[in-house]
């Protein structure tokens, strides 16, 4: 058990979604769609995330990756987060964000959930 992250694009039909990205216990990531996406709240509810906000994620990981500066993305702590530690895991976390978020058309929108 452990928090577990999905990012998904958004369809006409919203029961039909396309899955585009998934993170495990990132939860520097998961930190950033609480205070950007979800208003704070940290509640395990699907939300409606634009391309413009993909965006400025991909534009943070890539300036903390250049920085090497882990207060741009701090780790969340969490029952099931895993790990709080600026370790090799954290910044691989960050690396996969902007790989996975380069691939995507940001003139979409997209669904992000997390569970744990």
């Amino acid at each position: 058990m452990g928090l577990d992250m999905y990012l998904y694009e958004k369809m006409i039909d919203v029961k039909n979604y396309k899955p585009v990205a998934d993170w495990r216990k990132a939860n520097q990531i998961h930190g950033w769609f609480v205070d950007n996406v979800q208003s704070g709240n940290d509640d395990c509810k699907i939300y409606n995330v634009s391309g413009e906000q993909l965006r400025g994620l991909l534009s943070l990981c890539e300036k903390a990756l250049e920085t090497k500066d882990p207060t741009l993305l701090p780790p969340r702590e969490g029952f099931f987060f895993g790990s709080y530690d600026i370790d090799e895991s954290y910044w691989e976390d960050i690396e996969k964000t902007v790989e996975v978020l380069s691939k995507l058309d940001l003139s979409k929108n997209y669904i992000y959930e997390a569970s744990w």
